[in-house]
C-alpha cells in the first residue's frame, strides 16, 4: 500500500479547436492511483484518441520530453492535425484530477 494517494476529484473542460468547428469535452478523473479521461467530440479522430487512452499512471501524464509522452504518441496514432489541442487538453485535465495543477485556462489567440 502506498503512502501517496491521487487527490480526488473530477474535472471537465470544454475545447474549442478553432476552424475545424468540432468542439469537444474533456472529462478527468481519479480511481485510485488511476487517472481516466473521457473525451466526447463530433470529430471521429478525436473520439478514437479518447477511446485510444485508457487508463494512466501518473507518470504516463507527467513524462518528459514530449515525443515520448503517452498522451502525445496515442494522438500521434489517432489524430490528423499536428496541432489537434486535444492531447495537451486531457493531460492539463488529467494534472488537475489529480491535484497537481491549477484549474485554469490555457487560451491561444490570434492578434487581430
Amino acid at each position: 500500500m502506498s503512502d501517496f494517494e491521487l487527490e480526488q476529484q473530477r474535472v471537465s473542460l470544454h475545447v474549442d479547436p478553432g476552424v475545424c468547428r468540432f468542439k469537444a469535452k474533456v472529462e478527468c478523473w481519479t480511481e485510485g492511483m488511476v487517472l481516466r479521461c473521457k473525451v466526447t467530440s463530433g470529430c471521429k479522430h478525436v473520439q478514437d484518441f479518447g477511446e485510444a487512452l485508457g487508463p494512466m499512471e501518473l507518470m504516463d501524464v507527467l513524462q518528459m520530453p514530449f515525443s515520448e509522452n503517452k498522451v502525445y504518441v496515442i494522438g500521434g496514432k489517432t489524430l490528423k492535425h499536428s496541432t489537434c489541442p486535444l492531447p495537451m487538453a486531457a493531460l492539463k485535465g488529467m494534472e488537475a484530477a489529480a491535484g497537481l495543477a491549477l484549474k485554469r485556462d490555457v487560451v491561444v489567440s490570434f492578434d487581430k
